[in-house]
This record gives C-alpha cells, sequence and structure tokens, in this order.
C-alpha cells in the first residue's frame, strides 16, 4: 500500500518546524507549509526546509484575478518547492494560464475544490446551491481542463473524482485516527483515505500534536 504522507507544518515558529522535521523527516514523504507559516517567514527560511531531501508542499490557496495570480505563481520560482495550491475558483481561465508558468517553473499546480472543514450547511451559508459532492466535481472538471497535477480533497470525494478525472492525483487531508474531527467536518482514517485511491495524505495534528514520532509511527503501523 502507498504510504505517501505529507507533515501539515501548521506551525508559526521556524526553529518549531526544524524541530518537528528533524524528528520525523525519515517517516514522511513530504512537508506541507501552511498560511500560519508563510506569512510569517522569509524565502530563505523556506529554502532552509529543503535540506531535509523532501518535497515541499507550499499551500498558498492562492486566490485572485488572472495576472495577480500569474504573477504570483512566478515568485514561487526560487522557492526551492514542489507543490503549492490554487482555488479552483480562480475559474479555468486564470488556472489554464497559472498553471502553464507552474510548469515553466517546474511547479506541479494542486487546485483546491471545497474545503474540508465545510459541509452542505456551510455551502448554503455561502449561497452555493450545489451539495458538496456536486460542487467538487464542477470544479474537478475545471481542475482537468486546465491540466493542473492534481486536487486537494476530502478522503470522501476520491473514488468520484477518480471516475470524473483519473489523471488528477488526490492529495487528501482531512486524514483522522478517532472520533475528534476537530474542525474538520468529512473525514476518514489513514488507511481507509489510501484504500479508497488517494494519492497523497496531508496529516497535521495527529502527528504534531504531543509525541511526533510516536505518531507517525502509529499512523505508519496502521496501514499494514
Amino acid at each position: 500500500m502507498n504510504k505517501n504522507i505529507f507533515v501539515a507544518c501548521d506551525l508559526s515558529s521556524h526553529k518549531e518546524v526544524l524541530e518537528l522535521l528533524s524528528k520525523i523527516h525519515e517517516e514522511i514523504s513530504g512537508i506541507k507549509i501552511g498560511l500560519q507559516y508563510i506569512t510569517q517567514h522569509s524565502p530563505e527560511e523556506i529554502r532552509e526546509l529543503s535540506k531535509f531531501k523532501k518535497p515541499i508542499f507550499y499551500d498558498g490557496k492562492f486566490f485572485d484575478i488572472k495576472n495577480t495570480l500569474v504573477e504570483s505563481i512566478k515568485s514561487l520560482k526560487d522557492l526551492k518547492i514542489t507543490y503549492a495550491t490554487v482555488h479552483l475558483l480562480n475559474g479555468l481561465d486564470a488556472l489554464t494560464a497559472a498553471n502553464q508558468i507552474a510548469n515553466d517553473i517546474n511547479v506541479k499546480l494542486l487546485g483546491v475544490s471545497v474545503l474540508t472543514s465545510f459541509n452542505n450547511e456551510e455551502l448554503e451559508h455561502l449561497g452555493f446551491k450545489n451539495q458538496v459532492e456536486d460542487q467538487v466535481i464542477r470544479l474537478i472538471k475545471i481542475a482537468n481542463k486546465a491540466k493542473l497535477y492534481g486536487v486537494i480533497c476530502s478522503p470522501l470525494e476520491i473514488k468520484m473524482i477518480k471516475k470524473v478525472a483519473p489523471n488528477l492525483r488526490c492529495f487528501t487531508p482531512g486524514i483522522r485516527q478517532d472520533k475528534n474531527k476537530d474542525d474538520q467536518k468529512r473525514t476518514m482514517n489513514a488507511k481507509k483515505a489510501l484504500e479508497a485511491g488517494s494519492d497523497c495524505l496531508i496529516i497535521g495534528r495527529p502527528i504534531t500534536k504531543g509525541d511526533p514520532k510516536k505518531n507517525i509511527k502509529e499512523i505508519l503501523s496502521s496501514l499494514d
């Protein structure tokens, strides 16, 4: 079974991120940095993470007009990252242009569909008439047309996505090993997510809270 796990380094301190990675870098497949980290640290600090010799996933969730989106992707050129996220609500034209630039600088774009903290009720409050699954499929079709490398999706939607766009890789947050979902609404445990077809698990708090080394080993052993 695929054991492709990226740790979500949702920490503010660069020192804390380095300490976390020094403990678990041998057990993980990659490093995800999100807005909590990105907004507080320099390009030099981001590049320093490459010393662990793991692909870096820059979870910036870019969402803007076409020109700004394209220029934002260009700015990633020298950060030594492998993946970056863009909201699929940017639309086909902007995503296609951004993906062309990303290909030029060897960055793989991942499209954010519907956040795993959302359910049907939240979507309705935002004015969307579609149910979560319907909205995800609409957005996945856009990602596929724009020829993105993959998508960010809940593990509950993986099988559905693979039927619609089998070439898109599914990167899945919302991984919870117990009933404590925190602020996540659409979750699944690691083994079931991989069995459903996830190409990469994105796991934060279940690894980083408490003893990270012990936590990642327990998750990996659950996959056997």
